[in-house]
C-alpha cells in the first residue's frame, strides 16, 4: 500500500462524515474502544481544546506560531484539509509521515473495518498516535462538528476554547444559537479553565451557567488586541486576543519578542494558508474557505462596496439561507464545486435572482474568477469564499 492507496481506502469508509453525510451519527464509545486499542495515547498528551463556530483553525495556528518561537513543539490537528489530508495532522509546520499514515492504516485495516469507524475518528485517533510518537510538547486540537459529542472530547485538556457561536450545521446542533451553545460548551470540563471570544450576552450566560456547574474558571476576551499578525481578515484581532488569555493561563512567562514575532511569522511558521489569503494584485484576489453563515456575513461586511465575490458550495440549506444577507451592492460569480455534495449554480442563481443579487453563472471556479478579473479595475477586491472544494482547483 502506498500513499495513494491509503488515501483513497480511507476516503472510501462507509458511515464516515465525508462521503455518507446524512448517515455520520456521534458517538464517543467506538472512539474510546479504538484509542484503547491504540494503547490510549491521549494519556500522555498535553492539550489546548479549541471549539467554536468561525476561527477554530486561525487560532489553532496563532497558538501553534507562537509556542514554536518560544521552541515548543506543537501537534496541529485541523479541519479541513484543502490539497492533503496530511494538512490536518501536522508538528509545526510539518505534514504527518506519509510512512507513518501508511503503516497506521496497514496495522488497523481490520479493526476498522470490524468497529465501522468513521473517517473523522480515524483520523483523529491517528493525529493522537503521531503526536505520541513524536513527544510533542502541546497538542492544539480542533473539535470537527459540535464539541459535546464531538469525538475530539475524549481529551482531558489543560484550556479549552470556544471562539464564538454562530449558526452552523443546524440539522446536527440544532436550530436557534441557544442550541448551538449548549454543544459547543460540552466541551468545557471539570477545573479546567474555558476562555471564549463570544460577546452575546444570552450566550455567555449559557457558558457561565456551565462552566460554574464544573467547577471550571471562565474567561470571555472582548477586547481586541493590538498585536499584528501576518494573517488578516475580520476575526484575526479577537482571535489573537483568545490566544493572548490562553497563553497567559498556560505559559505567563513568554517573552514579549518572542510573542510578537509568533505572531507575525505564521504563515511561515505552520504553512497555513486559505484564509484570507492575498493571492494577486491589481486587482487583488484573496482565498478565504469561510463557508457558514455567520463567517460569510463577516467576510462580506468586511468588503468595500462594489467588491466582486467568487462563489460555490455545497448542498445545504444554510448555504441557501445565507444568500439572504449577501450585500446588494456586490457582484457575485456563481461556480459549482468538485464534490458530489456540491449545490447546483443553477439552484444558486435562482435564489439569487428571488433576492434582486447581481450575479453571473460560470461552468467552473477559474471561469467565475477569471471574468471576474476581466470585469476589474486594479484597485478592486475578488474574494473566492465558500466551501472548501472551492479551492483544490485554485491551489493545485
Amino acid at each position: 500500500m502506498n500513499y495513494t492507496d491509503a488515501i483513497d481506502w480511507l476516503e472510501k469508509i462507509p458511515i464516515s462524515f465525508n462521503s455518507n453525510y446524512n448517515q455520520y451519527k456521534f458517538k464517543l464509545n467506538s472512539i474510546n474502544s479504538f484509542l484503547k486499542h491504540l494503547g490510549n495515547p491521549q494519556n500522555s498528551l498535553k492539550f489546548i481544546h479549541v471549539g467554536g463556530t468561525n476561527g477554530k483553525g486561525t487560532t489553532c495556528h496563532l497558538l501553534s506560531s507562537v509556542l514554536q518561537e518560544h521552541k515548543y513543539n506543537v501537534g496541529l490537528f485541523t479541519s479541513p484539509h484543502i490539497l492533503d489530508f496530511r494538512e490536518r495532522i501536522k508538528i509545526n509546520s510539518v505534514k504527518i509521515d506519509k510512512k507513518f499514515l501508511i503503516d497506521f492504516i496497514i496495522q488497523n485495516k481490520d479493526y476498522i473495518i470490524n468497529n465501522k469507524l468513521s473517517f473523522f475518528e480515524i483520523s483523529f485517533a491517528l493525529s493522537l498516535k503521531f503526536f505520541q510518537f513524536k513527544k510533542v510538547d502541546f497538542a492544539v486540537i480542533e473539535v470537527g462538528l459540535g464539541g459535546r459529542l464531538d469525538s475530539t472530547n475524549i481529551i482531558k485538556p489543560i484550556v479549552s476554547i470556544i471562539t464564538n457561536i454562530g449558526y452552523d450545521h443546524k440539522k446536527f446542533l440544532g436550530d436557534t444559537l441557544e442550541k448551538i451553545a449548549v454543544e459547543k460548551a460540552g466541551i468545557i470540563k471539570y477545573k479546567t479553565p474555558i476562555v471564549s471570544g463570544e460577546d452575546k450576552q444570552e450566550i455567555q450566560n449559557i457558558f457561565e451557567e456551565i462552566a460554574i456547574k464544573n467547577f471550571s474558571p471562565i474567561y470571555f476576551c472582548d477586547s481586541i488586541s493590538d498585536f499584528k499578525s501576518d494573517l488578516k481578515g475580520p476575526f484575526i484581532k479577537k482571535n489573537i486576543s483568545l490566544v493572548i488569555k490562553v497563553l497567559n493561563l498556560i505559559e505567563p512567562n513568554l517573552n514579549h519578542k518572542k510573542t510578537v514575532k509568533g505572531f507575525l511569522n505564521v504563515k511561515k511558521n505552520t504553512k497555513f494558508f486559505g484564509r484570507w489569503e492575498l493571492v494577486k494584485k491589481n486587482p487583488k484576489v484573496i482565498y478565504d474557505v469561510g463557508h457558514n453563515f455567520s463567517a460569510l456575513s463577516e467576510s462580506l461586511f468586511f468588503l468595500e462596496n462594489n467588491s466582486r465575490v467568487v462563489f460555490g458550495t455545497l448542498e445545504k440549506k444554510d448555504q441557501i439561507d445565507v444568500l439572504k444577507s449577501f450585500p446588494k451592492d456586490l457582484k457575485y460569480y456563481f461556480c459549482p464545486v468538485e464534490s458530489k455534495r456540491g449545490m447546483s449554480v443553477a439552484k444558486l442563481c435562482k435564489n439569487a435572482e428571488t433576492l434582486n443579487l447581481n450575479f453571473s453563472s460560470h461552468p467552473s471556479v477559474d471561469d467565475a474568477l477569471s471574468n471576474a478579473i476581466k470585469e476589474s479595475n486594479d484597485n478592486d477586491t475578488i474574494l473566492v469564499t465558500g466551501s472548501t472544494f472551492l479551492f483544490t482547483g485554485l491551489y493545485a
